[in-house]
């Protein structure tokens, strides 16, 4: 009877012990329900990682203004002074009719300010009788000279070209001008864009000597003589 007893004492499980139980059994499962949310948050972000990665957007040149343009300047001018620069970006900060290639827009002016650094598009141009005074500026002068082939290559200048101005007066030649814009080439009768400084120099050169013009080349000119250098 004492064995029964006791038997029916150390078989019972405490009340305490039980509760023991299922809270450690709840704090292990709580446990591996946040090591699974982690291991597949860590598994998502390595996943649109190497997602994005694998879908970056492309880069594309477009061009954009290096100063600001005003309204109504011609693509010839700001072309001339350098007012575009290429620039890549990536595709999906393309602005809808962005330019690729500025020959888009040869022969036309801009029909709006444009600031620094803004893409141009094709609607901020639109075609424009050009006119001199819209290739000027400050105190910039468009000068007309009348020059035959041998002495002003008007059988080969364009617009846009830049010559040497050069004036021969008996058996010497002095430098006037260098990198000097051809403006207009019709017929014979050479436009520069001359400062007014420049155009007065020129034209007086013009009473007593010859002009010459000497093409420039399109990329990389250097001079190897000094302005006002005199040959003779």
């Amino acid at each position: 009877m004492e064995a029964h007893r006791n038997l029916g004492k150390f078989g019972r499980r405490s009340p305490m012990r039980g509760a023991a139980g299922r809270r450690n059994a709840v704090l292990i499962a709580v446990v591996s329900a946040l090591l699974a949310a982690a291991l597949i948050y860590l598994f998502v972000s390595a996943y649109n990682k190497n997602k994005t990665a694998q879908v970056a957007p492309t880069q594309i040149t477009v061009w954009v203004a290096a100063h600001n343009i005003p309204q109504g300047t011609s693509e010839a001018a700001i072309a001339g002074e350098g007012y575009f620069k290429p620039k890549a970006v990536p595709s999906t900060q393309v602005v809808p009719g962005a330019i690729t290639d500025p020959s888009e827009i040869v022969g036309e002016a801009a029909t709006t300010d444009i600031v620094a650094g803004q893409q141009i598009t094709a609607s901020d141009f639109t075609k424009t009788v050009s006119t001199l005074s819209g290739l000027l500026k400050g105190d910039q002068r468009a000068v007309a000279f009348t020059l035959d082939t041998e002495h002003g290559l008007t059988s080969y200048l364009t617009p846009g070209d830049t010559v040497d101005v050069m004036a021969e007066k008996g058996k010497t030649s002095e430098m006037l001008i260098q990198n000097a814009p051809v403006l207009e080439n019709a017929g014979g009768l050479v436009v520069l864009r001359l400062t007014d400084r420049q155009a007065l120099i020129v034209t007086a050169a013009t009473l007593t000597s010859s002009l010459w013009l000497a093409l420039r080349p399109s990329i990389g000119a250097t001079n190897s003589v000094k302005l006002y250098a005199v040959a003779s």
